[in-house]
């Protein structure tokens, strides 16, 4: 059988963010960090609101399994934090805090294109053609902010906590501490530029899913989902072309079974998959995903192997670099095989 594991690292290494593009959204994020900071000290003399702001860089940014689209519309979060003590009844209701955060960025923006109002944050869409949501929170202490939802109120969530379940799964060593506190910004650089390093084969499976998502983006469930599902059915192995493949299997079983995903933290147990309306087309798409693994696993031609995930994973899959020619290494077959010899990668 054909061992592909060397061109999903190239494919890898094409769709995960590169350090230069890490910089230039750290670059677009603090700007506008410092807008909202100057823009809210004006909003809040005319509405006599003054809290404290504080921001929490969240999700894949973090985790490091962003991905990069195929047209580069890029999908930051970073969360706004209102600091104080006032209980749920007193304060101002969430619209209000959208509707600052809306007015404190409306103010001189050559390279924003548009300002968008959703109702779990403000998205800031640029020019260039990608974005930073905005979710908007209060807290009097971190560890539980209230998310400003302007549909269901204010809601306890905590964006860090999925953060640590999803590296806990990896046991990579974060802490909340290092977003919460800022005297361990300088532990949090060490630990992302470690988890950078070694890059975990948990988080490019993840990229390896977003990717394939990122090509019919319009009918297939959002990133969060896609993490989730690919950390609680993770088949760890020494390829990757088969550590997915038994990844998307042990998927597709469960929601044939029960077609949900449900959030790991606050608001814990939330369905994320309540209301989604391409159900049909997502488990066709993840047959034909598992169809084209399978075969091409199977195939002993490199090169023809390649062809097959390209069907599901797209042009960027290189397989330019696949030798057109046969060769079986007998020790990684067996090992693909399994202890038993009943080739699990092929069921």
């Amino acid at each position: 059988m054909a061992n592909c594991n060397e061109l999903f690292h190239e494919y890898n290494s094409t769709i995960r963010l590169s350090d230069d593009k890490r910089i230039e959204l750290i670059g677009v994020r603090d700007n506008l960090r410092g807008r909202i900071q100057t823009g809210y000290q004006i909003v809040a003399e005319n509405f006599n609101h003054r809290h404290q702001l504080e921001f929490q860089s969240q999700g894949s940014f973090v985790m490091d399994t962003i991905i990069r689209p195929i047209h580069d519309d890029y999908d930051l979060d970073d969360g706004l934090y209102f600091i104080g003590s006032l209980r749920r009844e007193d304060r101002p209701s969430p619209e209000d805090f959208h509707n600052w955060v809306r007015q404190a960025l409306d103010r001189g923006h050559d390279d924003i294109e548009k300002i968008i109002d959703k109702p779990t944050c403000v998205r800031v869409r640029y020019k260039e053609g990608f974005h930073v949501d905005i979710p908007i929170y209060y807290a009097s202490n971190l560890n539980a902010p209230d998310l400003a939802d302007k549909v269901k109120w204010w809601i306890l969530s905590h964006p860090i906590e999925f953060i640590a379940w999803f590296e806990s799964k990896i046991n990579s060593g974060f802490q909340k501490a290092f977003l919460l506190e800022s005297k361990m910004y300088s532990e949090f650089e060490k630990w992302t530029n470690d988890i950078r390093k070694a890059d975990h084969q948990l988080r490019r499976i993840v990229r390896y899913m977003k990717s394939w998502a990122d090509l019919r983006r319009e009918e297939m469930p959002c990133g969060i989902i896609m993490t989730i599902l690919a950390a609680n059915h993770y088949s760890p192995h020494q390829r990757d072309d088969i550590a997915l493949k038994e990844t998307l299997v042990n998927i597709e079983a469960e929601l044939k079974k029960n077609f949900k995903c449900e959030r790991p933290t606050t608001p814990e147990g939330e369905d994320l998959l309540i209301g989604y309306k391409n159900k049909d087309a997502f488990m066709q798409y993840l047959r034909y995903f598992i169809d084209n693994a399978k075969e091409a696993l199977e195939e002993s031609n490199q090169k023809k192997a390649c062809a097959l995930w390209q069907k599901s994973l797209g042009e960027r899959f290189p397989c330019h670099l696949a030798k057109d020619d046969i060769k079986v290494n007998l020790a990684t077959s067996s090992l693909a095989a399994g202890a038993t010899g009943n080739k699990p990668w092929a069921t």
